[in-house]
C-alpha cells in the first residue's frame, strides 16, 4: 500500500504546471484599497500622488510573477475533512462544504519574487515607511492577482470538459483551515522550483507568496 502511495504522489508531481512568468496586473484600485485610501474620503496632496505613483511603477518593475498547480482527486470529504490523493488530509468544516459537489481540486501557488521584498525592506530600513507601504500593497495585489489569472486560465481549459472552478479558493491560515497544512500544500507543488520555501511555522518566503485550493465542480461531480 504505501509503494502504491509513493507512486500516485510522483504521478501527481509529474502533472505540476509551471509558470515562469505570469502577466499579472494589479488593479490600481486594489493596491490604494490595500494602503487605506478612501475614495471620496481620502485627500491625496501632490506630494503624495507622485510617491504613490512613482512607488506603483516601481512596484510592478520589481514583481517577478510566477505559478504552479496541479489537479489532485478527492478520496473523501465528510463535513471536516477532506482527504486528496497521495494522503493531504485538511481538517476544515469550511472547506469541506466549498468542495461539496468537487471530485477533484486545484491546487495553486504563486509568488513575486524576493527583489520586490528585498526593496520593502531597504525602503523601511531607510526611514521611507511610506514608500515601503506603496510597494508592499503593489507586491500583494500582484500576488493575488497571479491567482486570478490561473483561475481564468484553468477555467478556460476546464470549459472544455464541461467543468470549472469554485466560484471562490481557500487558502491556509484562512477561516478554519489552519496554517500548518501551508507545508503539505507546499511540498505537493514542489514550490522549490520557483525559488521559494517554507519557515519552520509554515510561512511562506518570499513573504508575498500565495497557496490557494479550489475545487472542480459540474459534469456529475459529486463527492457526498
Amino acid at each position: 500500500m504505501k509503494k502504491c502511495g509513493v507512486r500516485r504522489m510522483e504521478a501527481a508531481y509529474s502533472r505540476i504546471k509551471y509558470f515562469e512568468s505570469i502577466p499579472s496586473t494589479p488593479k490600481k484600485n486594489m493596491i490604494l484599497t490595500r494602503i487605506g485610501y478612501k475614495k471620496g474620503v481620502t485627500e491625496l496632496d501632490e506630494h503624495y500622488m507622485k510617491m504613490l505613483e512613482d512607488g506603483i511603477r516601481l512596484g510592478e518593475a520589481l514583481c517577478k510573477p510566477m505559478g504552479a498547480y496541479t489537479r489532485v482527486p478527492v478520496q473523501y470529504r465528510d463535513e471536516l475533512c477532506v482527504r486528496l490523493e497521495g494522503g493531504i488530509e485538511l481538517q476544515s468544516g469550511s472547506l469541506s462544504k466549498l468542495l461539496c459537489s468537487s471530485g477533484e481540486v486545484v491546487l495553486m501557488g504563486a509568488t513575486v519574487g524576493k527583489e520586490v521584498c528585498d526593496r520593502i525592506e531597504y525602503e523601511m530600513a531607510n526611514n521611507n515607511a511610506a514608500m515601503a507601504v506603496i510597494i508592499d500593497s503593489v507586491a500583494s495585489q500582484t500576488a493575488d492577482s497571479c491567482l486570478d489569472w490561473m483561475v481564468h486560465f484553468l477555467n478556460s481549459a476546464l470549459a472544455r470538459e464541461g467543468i470549472k472552478l469554485t466560484r471562490h479558493r481557500y487558502s491556509p491560515g484562512y477561516g478554519d483551515l489552519a496554517l500548518l497544512y501551508q507545508k503539505e500544500l507546499f511540498n505537493a507543488l514542489r514550490l522549490e522550483r520557483l525559488d521559494m520555501s517554507i519557515t519552520e511555522k509554515y510561512m511562506l518566503v518570499p513573504e508575498k507568496s500565495v497557496i490557494a485550493i479550489a475545487g472542480i465542480e459540474g459534469r456529475g461531480f459529486e463527492n457526498g
